[in-house]
């Protein structure tokens, strides 16, 4: 395997090689190492080389303010930054198991339900059956009509819950489906004949 030459090492990202000079670049990071909080921004453009040494402190300020308001600059700063978090990884990874390891730390299961969610997630499975019914109204309205029948409604009720002209209409319905299924049952009577063996 061939080294890396020094030059290759931590390149920068498209963010930050879009940054105008250095000292933009020197910023970024300076920033970043930083302890946040009033006067960072201030710090970090003192340190990357903006000013001089007579340049007030009201004046670094919004030196450091003008380059925080650049797209330029806060897309550099936002790349450099997740790059800090990934490469935090590893700590995180131990701080959770140490938390995993120490049984009497109040976050315990949820560290370790935290190790299993992500080692071994669950899975959630739905199944959905979906039918589609077409009704038709009138059937809908006939078995609705036969149900009150069976439960001995009187006829008054009857004409209440489906009105005259209602009723009227869903009595013709039943007699015409009634005629229907008994056409359809009608039974052919005949006597069955059996075929003569042929020799």
């Amino acid at each position: 395997m061939i080294a890396r030459r020094k030059q290759d090492w931590g390149e920068l990202g498209p963010a930050m090689r879009a940054l105008p000079n250095a000292r933009w670049r020197a910023f970024v990071e300076f920033y970043l190492l930083e302890n946040p909080g009033h006067g960072a921004q201030t710090n970090a453009a003192r340190r990357a080389g903006f000013g001089h040494a007579r340049t007030s402190p009201l004046n670094m300020a919004k030196i450091a303010t003008r380059l925080m308001r650049d797209e330029r600059m806060q897309a550099a700063i936002a790349e450099e930054a997740r790059k800090l978090l990934r490469g935090g990884a590893p700590e995180a990874v131990k701080a959770l198991q140490n938390l995993v390891r120490n049984p009497e730390h109040k976050d315990h299961a949820r560290g370790i339900q935290m190790v299993l969610n992500r080692v071994d997630p669950e899975i959630t499975r739905h199944d959905m059956n979906i039918v589609h019914r077409v009704i038709d109204p009138d059937q809908e309205e006939l078995e609705e009509l036969r149900a009150c029948r069976a439960l001995g409604t009187p006829r008054e009720k009857l004409l209440e819950l489906f009105g005259g002209n209602g009723l009227a209409r869903l009595e013709l319905l039943e007699a015409a489906d009634t005629e229907r299924r008994a056409a359809s049952a009608k039974v052919i009577e005949g006597e069955v004949l059996e075929a003569p063996n042929e020799v």
